[in-house]
């Protein structure tokens, strides 16, 4: 493994999500509160290819489904608004992702998590111990 594939990055969630999905998220960052139109109409204004409001509405209840946005009824519809910001939305995603591992390969990926601690930058994996709790903040 190379050194710099062994640097922890720190993802945007346009990685972990695709771009529709990260598109409907920054609008509700940048907007807050929004009805599923409302979002249809801002990423229509910024984008040649038209997303259909059935488009939006299913990215919005998948988000809702993960977690990542809360909503409101109003009327005979929802308003949604972000859970939370852009790193508590990469972190929970990140959690999701492990959970996902450990779920599918249990103490395989434990394992094979362990033996990657090895190969790794002696301060990446002293970064990881504290993060785990086993040293200093």
């Amino acid at each position: 493994m190379e050194p710099e594939e062994q640097r922890l990055g720190e993802p945007g969630v346009a990685s972990m999500l695709g771009p529709l999905a990260s598109a409907v998220m920054r609008v509700l960052w940048d907007r807050g509160p929004s009805s599923v139109a409302d979002v249809v109409a801002h990423i229509n204004r910024e984008q040649p290819r038209q997303l259909a409001y059935t488009t939006v509405m299913t990215i919005l209840v998948r988000l809702h489904d993960r977690g990542l946005v809360e909503r409101t009824k109003v009327g005979r519809g929802y308003v949604y608004r972000p859970a939370g910001d852009e790193p508590a939305s990469v972190d929970a995603l990140a959690g999701q992702a492990v959970d996902a591992v450990l779920a599918r390969y249990g103490s395989a990926a434990v394992r094979q998590f362990g033996e990657r601690l090895g190969e790794l930058d002696p301060e990446l994996r002293a970064e990881l111990v504290r993060l785990a709790g086993g040293g200093p903040p």
